[in-house]
């Protein structure tokens, strides 16, 4: 890949942090979460994305390598995981809470499903699917 400029580069990560803001904003719509109150914490979650962005970007520069070989002082060649991939990994973490303080995760997910009850009419009822799973597994144990 052709080695871009920083001015091409920022603007390329301006693009992704519009689109980013564009996509979470309508999300926030639909689901009727959305209020002028969490606009910093939306402004927090784009300077995260736009960080990860950038670091995930040079490690696919870098060719995704795992690992990096390091010399210490004594002459010893070691292994490590490779920095880019750590600073992928913390700044994904990062984000993700970002996303979970917005209200934006699996964990909040409730879907409404349809039951029959025991009239054979059908019954609406929300379900949290998180929930059910723990039930599931917790009493099987």
């Amino acid at each position: 890949m052709a080695k871009l400029s920083k001015k091409k580069k920022l603007e390329i990560l301006e693009v992704a942090r519009d689109k980013e803001r564009k996509k979470i904003v309508k999300y926030l719509t639909d689901e009727e979460l959305y209020y002028p109150s969490i606009i910093p914490l939306l402004e927090n979650y784009l300077d995260a994305f736009v960080i990860y962005k950038s670091m995930f970007d040079a490690w696919e520069d870098a060719g995704f390598a795992p690992t990096k070989l390091h010399e210490n002082k004594a002459g010893a060649v070691n292994e490590m995981k490779h920095p880019l991939a750590q600073h992928v990994e913390t700044w994904s973490d990062k984000k993700n809470k970002m996303l979970e303080s917005l209200g934006i995760t699996n964990k909040r997910k409730i879907t409404q499903k349809l039951e029959k009850n025991d009239e054979k009419s059908l019954k609406l009822q929300s379900i949290n699917e998180l929930q059910a799973h723990r039930d599931k597994w917790r009493g099987s144990g």
